[in-house]
């Protein structure tokens, strides 16, 4: 899938006319490679007729790639038969109104913290593969397994995938909604007085289900979380100094097609959150500084499941809105 879809890629970019038969064969590969079916032969002639929609605004899009106009690049990918106003319903699952009324631990800099140029935790072994949320409205359990995972490894020497449906089905009584949305801390709300389970003992379901959760199967420990205020330089030296910081952005439709490069978002909002991710470090490009960005849509969306977010202009969509990582014990 990988080859094909590079080789797409370049079609694009050389701004190549399709064919109806071109198209069809494309619509064909697409079906198979993302294991697409339909309920009836009126859904599927809508769905080709999205996907034909969306291919043109990937051409004409990467046609201004090539001129040097935007600095990424869209492809095919889950979405490309899903219109945008779909695609922004499933990424609004964020329930910020849901914010747990605590008073929290924020993170104090250390004044005499000098930044690296570069942070990229990937390279420490810290951070756990790309996952894939699937249909359900979970993106904040993944980003809160993957600071977790990601703090058990640097304060344990562990590296152990956890278990998203274990917050997905639990954590009700903390604020969460399971996969019609939560946030982060009302997640560590949960872990600090449960723990969780890993992902072999407790695997991923995709739908709400019963909570199982099994005290001694807990592989994890928190004594709390800590906040970042406000501030990007705080999430900078907290990135840098701490580990991957699950963090809230607003997800616009450049999202949906993304592929590659630093996305420059003039449409998202500095202020407005929906979706759920982890911040795993930052670094520059051809003058263009970024933020690197481990999402939950599976390691064929993106950079191999990962997307870099331009830091052009301040707080770029809202990344330092809602910042937080727990203390693992």
């Amino acid at each position: 899938m990988k080859g094909t879809f590079l080789l797409l890629a370049l079609f694009l970019a050389l701004a190549h006319a399709f064919t109806r038969q071109e198209l069809e064969d494309e619509w064909k590969t697409f079906q198979i490679d993302f294991s697409k079916s339909y309920k009836s032969p009126t859904e599927a002639r809508k769905r080709f007729s999205i996907f034909e929609d969306n291919l043109k605004k990937i051409e004409e899009h990467n046609i201004r790639f090539q001129n040097g106009e935007v600095s990424y690049t869209k492809g095919i990918n889950k979405f490309a038969d899903w219109t945008s106003e779909e695609f922004l319903d499933y990424v609004n699952q964020y329930k910020v109104s849901k914010r747990p009324q605590k008073d929290s631990e924020i993170f104090k800099p250390n004044s005499n913290f000098t930044l690296p140029d570069s942070v990229d935790w990937r390279v420490q072994g810290c951070i756990t593969g790309v996952k894939d949320q699937g249909i359900c409205g979970s993106c904040w359990a993944f980003s809160t397994t993957g600071s977790l995972e990601a703090q058990l490894y640097l304060q344990k020497g562990k590296l152990i995938s956890l278990s998203e449906q274990n917050l997905i089905d639990c954590s009700w009584a903390e604020g969460n909604e399971g996969c019609e949305g939560g946030l982060m801390t009302s997640a560590w709300e949960y872990v600090q007085k449960n723990g969780c389970e890993s992902e072999n003992d407790y695997p991923y379901e995709e739908v709400d289900a019963k909570c199982r959760f099994e005290q001694t199967k807990s592989v994890v420990s928190i004594s709390g979380y800590v906040e970042i205020d406000k501030k990007e330089i705080d999430l900078q030296v907290a990135v840098a100094s701490v580990g991957p910081i699950s963090v809230g952005i607003d997800a616009s439709e450049e999202l949906q097609s993304y592929s590659s490069g630093i996305l420059e978002d003039n449409t998202c909002s500095a202020y407005f959150l929906n979706h759920g991710v982890l911040l795993v470090g930052y670094g520059s490009e051809n003058g263009k500084d970024f933020y690197i960005i481990k999402n939950s849509w599976g390691a064929a969306w993106g950079e191999q499941g990962y997307f870099r977010l331009g830091k052009k202009g301040s707080n770029p969509c809202g990344i330092t809105e809602d910042a937080s990582y727990p203390k693992v014990i």
